[in-house]
């Protein structure tokens, strides 16, 4: 076809949105108690989960670089997310243990690899022991010697660990973690482990670096050093076996997989394995919720990492729907795996970055002229009707591995989620090669 399509006009909208950090967060924020009035500093909120290794990980981490920032520090101990934040929670909350084991060293830090899920008893009793901390300073020094005993699900310990503090009972404790939930809901969040300044949101260590730009702008944080040195080298990860193909798990709708898409597209020739590409229906084509807090801080989180990888983002279309089974039924006729990578990448950067509507004969011609798949063919299968049977298995096989949501990787026995861990990858195949 001869030009391109015009964007959608939502996708303006978009664009405002995801190059904003929140101007109703950041008024929000602004107003902890006096703040806003006596034009103090923001105050850099951290909303820690008891029983979350993110956020034990990321407490660890403050401890060392805490006299560097230049603002107060206040930390609000919240009870795990809603259901519709969590949809697979028993899934999400064993990949965080796992990944929390992977991680530690690489970030200087500390977590058992005999850590195990915390028992809801003793999740009860670790909470209202770190709920008896009266300060700053002694929530620091004995979140690690709590955290402990609650992922070795060590009851006596943590029973003594009440005796010592006055800890509040259960009704007093609720009624504090519910206040803390409420700030973070009217902040615009949902997730523990998250860090909020002036109204801006950062996860738990993978964010450390935009932490530290926005306090440096602010002229809040003392030194050019980053926050936490991360190595991947020290990594603890699994041997590979690299006759295993890579399993890379999709959604057309999904913006971390277009980022992850581009960088797997640049890397996956050099790789010493086959690369197997399986898209799979959008989460909310599944009947799963995704609540408008998640969408909105989806959209600025992946501004802010596409900006730094040198990826264009932010003028929308969203393709759920049509969309998304459109590019599903297309995505067949890629029959190589250059082809097949190729489209996913010209897909994800019509959609999030040229807010091209797919849903539309005229935009998917777009996409496939671009990326080398023929149109008359594409639009041919599409006339014989949507056939996603491909895209169900695929999910199947992502679940059986103990996943949930994209992008997902597997190799083997080894799976990982979320392009946060696409160095896991190079990690272990430069180990496989030394």
């Amino acid at each position: 076809m001869s030009g391109g399509p015009k964007s959608t006009t939502k996708s303006a909208i978009f664009e405002r949105i995801a190059n904003s950090r929140g101007p109703i967060n950041r008024l929000r924020a602004r107003r902890y108690g006096l703040d806003f009035i006596q034009r103090k500093p923001p105050v850099l909120e951290f909303f820690y989960e008891p029983g979350d290794p993110h956020s034990h990980l990321s407490l660890q981490s403050l401890s060392n670089w805490r006299d560097r920032v230049h603002a107060e520090i206040k930390i609000n101990i919240v009870p795990p997310p809603r259901a519709e934040a969590y949809p697979e929670e028993e899934k999400q909350r064993l990949f965080a243990l796992e990944d929390a084991k992977r991680i530690a060293p690489a970030w200087g830090l500390e977590f058992g690899l005999d850590s195990v899920l915390p028992k809801a008893g003793n999740l009860k009793k670790a909470t209202r022991a770190l709920l008896a901390c009266k300060s700053f300073k002694e929530l620091l020094a004995r979140e690690g010697i709590i955290s402990r005993a609650l992922f070795t699900n060590d009851s006596e310990q943590l029973d003594s660990l009440l005796e010592q503090g006055n800890a509040p009972d259960e009704i007093t404790a609720n009624l504090v973690l519910a206040a803390s939930e409420q700030r973070r809901e009217h902040l615009g969040h949902y997730l523990p482990a998250m860090w909020q300044y002036d109204g801006e949101w950062f996860w738990g260590l993978d964010r450390l670096d935009h932490l530290a730009d926005r306090l440096r702008k602010q002229g809040a944080l003392f030194g050019p050093e980053p926050l936490a040195v991360f190595d991947p080298v020290t990594a603890y990860l699994p041997e590979i076996d690299t006759t295993q193909p890579l399993e890379f798990y999709f959604s057309f709708r999904s913006p971390y997989s277009y980022l992850a898409a581009v960088e797997v597209q640049q890397r996956f020739q050099s790789w010493p394995l086959e690369l197997k590409v399986k898209p799979v229906l959008p989460m909310a084509m599944r009947g799963l919720p995704v609540p408008l807090e998640k969408r909105l801080y989806i959209v600025r989180d992946v501004k802010r990492e596409a900006d730094s990888l040198g990826i264009p983002f932010g003028r929308i279309a969203d393709p759920i729907g049509a969309g998304a089974e459109r590019c599903l039924n297309t995505f067949p006729l890629a029959k190589t795996t250059e082809l097949q990578m190729a489209f996913l990448v010209t897909a994800g950067a019509n959609i999030w970055s040229k807010g091209i509507d797919v849903a539309t004969d005229k935009g998917l011609d777009y996409v496939c002229e671009q990326a080398g798949i023929g149109w008359p063919a594409a639009k041919s299968k599409l006339d014989k009707g949507i056939d996603l049977e491909y895209a169900e298995s695929n999910r199947q096989d992502m679940f059986n591995a103990g996943f949930w949501g994209v992008p997902t990787f597997k190799i083997g026995n080894f799976a990982t989620w979320g392009r946060d861990r696409i160095w896991m990858i190079d990690e272990m195949l430069r180990r496989a090669e030394t």
